[in-house]
């Protein structure tokens, strides 16, 4: 299920600093130790702006930012609920801070934000209309501030994620939820604000560059671009884990696409050892690439190769399962669903926020296919 990896879930130049909503040093510095797994510095030096200005929402919602991400970055030994719970209190904090303060567009911007990572932490929680209604109050803000002064770059962040993902993630009920909600997206709008996030924006311009790498990886089939992205973050934060593994990644993806999957069947050992292919996602990325190019029996070869190497991964048979979906084998579908559905609990690959998207996931499926699990 790699695009429930990618809900998410979901990020300098000195040239804008005088219209970036009081961007500082300090945050500067907190950006490099977030987006290095730095996040116990992160904390400390967000907790000591705190108490020098504890009336002031933006260090309140920095902190919802800094739990939010460092889950990608580093071991925060948190457990997802107690991840939720933390952006959820933080954020709404921020918004209860500024309520209290002259409507400046600063503090426009920053409870702006702290309803974008309010609605994360709702959709977290798959508290849907809630998340829709936070993401309405986080577009309204931020189209204030860009009305005011459309050179905050930083404003659009959020916005190009509450108009894209919307526009390609989202399904079912929660299509439905997100169309009453005045949520249903814009894909190149949503496209065109994280791409001038990435170019000019400040705070958000690492984040952009995490979501423009994943949505090109994810969602638009286009693996150099993605990987340019990733590469760009990598250079403005070296010690970022994330970019490195996924520019591995799609590099090995890349190899197996121009030699094809008898070359990577043949020489798997070695090709494991040079990619550190030690991972069921690494083989997963590549046989969803292959579906959204069209290579049906050669997506077929590498999910049915990877459910031999990682035979306890639920995530296997689901993905493996929506390939034979794509092919219109819908026996062979329901068959590896309730696989998939069946190993879940037993599986110690997968947190327990993965798990409950997979659950639900193959219960959509399997209904919209006719079948359910059996109790």
């Amino acid at each position: 299920m790699k695009k429930l990896l990618v809900i998410l879930f979901l990020l300098c130049n000195i040239s804008i600093l005088p219209q970036s909503s009081d961007i500082t040093q300090t945050d500067d510095e907190i950006n490099k130790l977030i987006f290095s797994g730095e996040w116990l510095e992160a904390k400390s030096i967000i907790e000591q702006q705190i108490r020098m200005n504890p009336d002031h929402p933006k260090y309140y919602f920095m902190k919802a930012y800094m739990y939010y991400l460092s889950r990608y970055f580093a071991d925060t030994g948190m457990t997802r609920d107690s991840t939720i719970n933390t952006v959820h209190y933080y954020a709404r904090t921020a918004i209860k801070k500024a309520e209290l303060m002259e409507q400046t567009n600063e503090i426009k911007f920053y409870t702006g934000c702290a309803y974008g990572y309010l609605a994360r932490a709702h959709g977290m929680r798959q508290e849907w209309w809630s998340a829709y209604w936070a993401a309405s109050d986080c577009e309204n803000y931020l189209e204030a501030v860009i009305k005011e002064d459309p050179e905050i770059y930083d404003a659009y962040f959020e916005l190009g994620v509450i108009n894209y993902y919307p526009s390609v993630a989202v399904t079912g009920f929660t299509s439905f939820l997100a169309w009453l909600g005045g949520m249903s997206g814009d894909r190149t709008l949503g496209l065109k604000y994280l791409h001038d996030v990435a170019e000019n924006g400040h705070l958000f311009k690492a984040e952009a560059l995490v979501a423009l790498g994943i949505i090109y990886n994810g969602f638009e089939n286009d693996l150099p671009a993605s990987r340019e992205y990733y590469s760009r973050l990598l250079e403005m934060h070296p010690e970022n884990n994330l970019s490195a593994i996924q520019m591995q990644r799609i590099d090995f993806t890349l190899l197996i696409d121009e030699k094809g999957v008898e070359y990577f069947t043949q020489n798997f050992e070695t090709l494991k050892d040079e990619y550190n292919v030690d991972d069921p996602t690494d083989l997963n990325i590549l046989g969803y690439y292959l579906i959204n190019s069209q290579r049906l029996d050669d997506a077929l070869a590498i999910f049915l190769f990877n459910i031999e190497l990682y035979p306890a991964v639920a995530n296997c048979y689901d993905s493996l399962a929506e390939c034979y979906l794509n092919r219109n084998e819908n026996e062979n579908a329901i068959k590896y669903y309730k696989i998939a559905y069946e190993k879940l609990p037993a599986d110690t690959t997968a947190d327990e926020e993965f798990k409950e998207f997979l659950k639900t996931n193959i219960q959509d499926r399997l209904e919209e296919l006719g079948s359910k699990i059996n109790s």
